[in-house]
């Protein structure tokens, strides 16, 4: 996730929340930035995370792309397409039943007695019923 630790990132969103609302707001985040030679206004910040503040889970997020410059959304879909490409053996952009069975075998899911149908598997999230799963649908299935 980041240099910091999980624990030390929430023991520093704790330490800014220097209200205790479980919040932090634009004011309370620009004291870290500042801390850290950060230029910022409370009017950006407050158009980066709302007026009442980021969650601890939004910190996070925040934390990770602005202090890190991590974008997790891009890292994730990176990720995610890496993993589409174990699936797409032929390399055409589709999964084909074949290639599913195949990618689940060789990742010890599938059951050879037949209890999972690939078919089925792949008609639930084919969106365009062209009897093949694209990237935009993989990613739904893998959500």
């Amino acid at each position: 996730m980041s240099s910091l630790s999980y624990n030390d990132l929430y023991r520093l969103f704790k330490k800014l929340d220097q209200n205790g609302d479980d919040l932090v707001s634009p004011n309370e985040l620009q004291w870290l930035l500042d801390t850290m030679k950060i230029s910022s206004s409370v009017d950006e910040l407050q158009s980066l995370t709302g007026k009442m503040g980021l969650s601890f889970p939004e910190f996070l997020d925040f934390y990770t792309i602005t202090i890190e410059g991590k974008d997790t959304e891009k890292d994730s879909e990176s990720d995610l397409f890496k993993a589409f490409e174990v699936f797409d053996r032929n390399r055409d952009g589709l999964i084909c039943n074949e290639e599913l069975q195949e990618a689940l075998s060789s990742l010890g899911l599938w059951d050879e007695r037949g209890s999972m149908d690939v078919k089925s598997m792949i008609k639930a999230y084919d969106a365009n019923s062209d009897g093949f799963l694209d990237f935009q649908e993989f990613k739904k299935m893998m959500a």
